[in-house]
C-alpha cells in the first residue's frame, strides 16, 4: 500500500509507479485511486493520474471518499458526509482487524495504523511531494531519504501544507481489575479462539512458525485444529542450526502431534547468506531486528516454496503475559510498579519493534502474516490483569502464568507448555553465529579499532527492549552486540541502500577508512 501527493500539481504518475516496483510485496493488480476519484484496476499504472494517488492490493471502498487498505478489517467502513480528516479518524475508531487505512477526497490524503500498529505505513516528504508506504524502500526509491514510521493508533493528514501527525485511535492503558484466575483463562480461551477464526476464515494453503515454545505451539495447535475443521491444509515450519534446543523441541512436539513439519538447518554458510536478505527486508541497522529475523526469513522461504500464502506467527504473549526473561529481576530490584512501566514501554513499541519486522519478512517471501494474539479483544483482557497473576514473584522465572495455564488446558504437554525458551535468535543457535560471519568478512575487533568505529554515534535508538533496558537485568553478552559485529551489518546495509541519509553518511564515514 503507498500513497503521494504533489504540493506543486504536478502528474505524480513516475513516482507512484516507481514505488509500486520497488516493494518487496508484488501482485498481479494493483487497484489505483486517482485525484479524480477514479478506481481503476491495472496490472500496469496509468499513464497519468493527476496530482494524488492511492495504490492498493486491495479493492478500494468508494464512499463519498476513496479508502484503500492492508491487511484485514472486521467491520464496515462507513461513514457520514463531513471534511476528510475528521470523518477518517470516526471511521478508525469503528473499525476492528489488523491493517492500515488510508482514504482521499481528491485534494487530500489520510493514513492511519490501527490502535496497536499490526500493519506497517512509513511517510516521508520533500520540497515537492509529500508520500506514505508500508516499506521503507519505496520513499526511498524516489529520493526520499528522511523516512520516518507512522506509529500505532496515529493517523498522518497529507495534504497542501505538508504532512501532520495527528492522534486517531490510540491503546488506552486499562485499569488493573481483581480477576478470579480461572475466569482469566476461561475468557482469554475464547477470545482466542475466536481470534484464530476470524483471521484464518477462507485460508487455504496456511502456514504456522515453530519454535517449541509455549507461544509457538499454541499458535501451531489453534491453528491445526482450525485447518482440520475446515479441511484445509496446514504445514509448519522451523528453521536453526542443527543442535539448536528450538529445532529439537519443534520436531519433538510436531511428532507427538502428527503434524507435516519441515525443519531447515543452518550453518554458518546459510547464516551469511541469509543476512542480506534479511536487512534489505527488514530495511534496518539495528542488530537484534537482524538476527531475530534470520530464522524467520529462512522458514518462510520454505512456506514460499510450498505455495503457502498465509503465515501464523505466534508474536505477542511476552509482552501481553509477561514473558521476557529479565521482568523477574525488575520486579526483585525495583517491584512490580516498575515491571508495569517497562511491560506498557514495550507494548506500546511492539509496532516497530516486532511487528514492522514480522510483516516485512513475509512480504519479501510473498506471504502474509497474522497475529492472531495479538487480537484487540484479548490484548484488553491481558492489560488489565493485576501482573501478581502473570508473574507470581521475583523468582518466577517462567512467567506467562494465564498463558501457559490455558496452553495446557487445550492439550499442549507440560514440556511445552512451561519451557523456559530463549529469544528466537538465542534458541535457533544463529546468534552465536554472527561472529564467525563478521570475520569472515573482515570484520573483526581489530579494524573497529583502526577506523574508532562506534556504533552508538550512528544511532542511539535501540529497536528491541532487550538493547533499551532488559541487558541491564540479564546477562548482557545474550543482549549486547560486538561492535565488529554491528559494523558488519552495518556496512551491508550500506551496501544494499536501505538507510535514510544521516545514518548512510555516517556508516560511509567509517567504510572509507578501511
Amino acid at each position: 500500500m503507498l500513497g503521494i501527493l504533489s504540493t506543486r500539481k504536478s502528474d505524480v504518475f513516475e513516482y507512484a509507479n516507481t514505488m509500486l516496483h520497488n516493494l518487496s510485496r508484488k501482485n498481479k493488480h494493483a487497484w489505483v485511486v486517482t485525484s479524480e476519484m477514479a478506481v481503476i484496476q491495472s496490472s500496469k499504472m496509468l499513464a497519468s493520474i493527476g496530482i494524488l494517488a492511492l495504490v492498493s492490493f486491495n479493492e478500494p471502498v468508494k464512499k463519498q471518499h476513496a479508502y484503500v487498505y492492508d491487511g484485514q478489517i472486521f467491520g464496515d467502513i462507513k461513514e457520514m458526509p463531513g471534511d476528510l480528516e475528521k470523518i477518517f479518524r470516526s471511521t478508525i475508531q469503528t473499525l476492528g482487524g489488523e491493517y492500515s487505512l488510508a482514504a482521499t477526497d481528491g485534494n487530500k490524503i489520510a493514513v492511519a495504523r490501527d490502535s496497536l500498529g499490526r500493519r506497517p505505513i512509513f511517510y516521508a516528504k520533500n520540497e515537492e511531494i509529500l508520500a506514505y508506504a508500508c516499506e521503507k524502500k519505496a520513499l526511498w526509491s524516489i529520493g526520499l531519504r528522511n523516512v520516518k514510521p507512522l506509529r500505532a493508533g496515529t493517523s498522518a493528514v497529507l495534504d497542501e501544507n505538508g504532512i501532520k501527525i495527528v492522534e486517531a485511535a490510540h491503546f488506552k492503558k486499562r485499569d488493573f481489575k481483581q480477576q478470579d484466575f480461572d475466569s482469566i483463562v476461561k475468557e482469554y480461551e475464547q477470545l482466542l479462539i475466536q481470534a484464530f477464526e476470524k483471521r484464518l476464515e477462507g485460508q487455504k494453503k496456511i502456514g504456522a512458525l515453530l519454535s517449541g515454545g509455549v507461544d509457538s505451539t499454541l499458535s501451531t495447535m489453534l491453528t491445526s485444529k482450525y485447518a482440520r475443521e475446515m479441511g484445509e491444509e496446514i504445514i509448519v515450519y522451523t528453521a536453526g542450526t542443527k543442535d539448536a534446543i528450538d529445532v529439537a523441541f519443534a520436531e519433538r512436539f510436531t511428532r507427538e502431534f502428527g503434524l507435516n513439519h519441515k525443519v531447515r538447518k543452518l550453518d554458518v554458510s546459510d547464516v551469511a547468506n541469509l543476512i542480506p536478505k534479511v536487512v534489505k527486508a527488514v530495511e534496518e541497522r539495528d542488530f537484534v531486528q537482524v538476527e531475530a529475523g534470520i530464522g524467520v526469513y529462512a522458514a518462510e522461504e520454505m512456506a514460499a516454496h510450498d505455495g503457502v500464502e498465509l503465515i501464523v506467527s505466534g508474536q505477542g504473549p511476552d509482552e501481553l503475559w509477561g514473558g521476557y526473561r529479565w521482568y523477574p529481576r525488575v520486579i526483585a530490584e525495583e517491584g512490580y510498579d516498575a515491571y508495569s512501566e517497562k511491560n506498557w514501554g514495550d507494548l506500546t513499541r511492539a509496532d516497530i519493534e516486532t511487528l514492522d519486522r514480522e510483516n516485512k519478512l513475509a512480504w519479501a517471501n510473498g506471504l502474509k502474516a497474522v497475529f492472531p494474539y495479538i487480537d484487540t479483544a484479548f490484548v484488553n483482557l491481558a492489560m488489565s490483569v493485576p501482573p501478581q497473576l502473570k508473574i507470581n514473584s521475583p523468582n518466577d522465572a517462567m512467567g506467562k502464568r494465564p498463558h501457559r495455564a490455558l496452553a495446557k488446558k487445550v492439550g499442549i504437554p507440560q514440556e511445552f507448555a512451561d519451557r523456559g525458551k530463549d529469544a528466537a535468535q538465542h534458541g535457533t543457535g544463529i546468534h552465536d553465529l554472527l561472529d564467525a560471519v563478521a570475520k569472515q568478512n573482515d570484520f573483526t575487533p581489530d579494524l573497529v579499532r583502526k577506523v574508532n568505529y562506534k556504533s552508538a554515534d550512528i544511532s542511539d535508538e535501540y529497536l528491541s527492549s532487550s538493547a533499551r533496558y532488559g541487558y541491564r537485568y540479564a546477562d548482557k553478552k545474550l543482549w549486547l552486540v560486538d561492535e565488529h559485529i554491528q559494523f558488519y551489518i552495518d556496512s551491508v546495509a550500506h551496501r544494499k541502500g536501505i538507510l535514510n541519509e544521516s545514518e548512510r553518511k555516517k556508516i560511509e564515514t567509517y567504510l572509507e577508512k578501511i
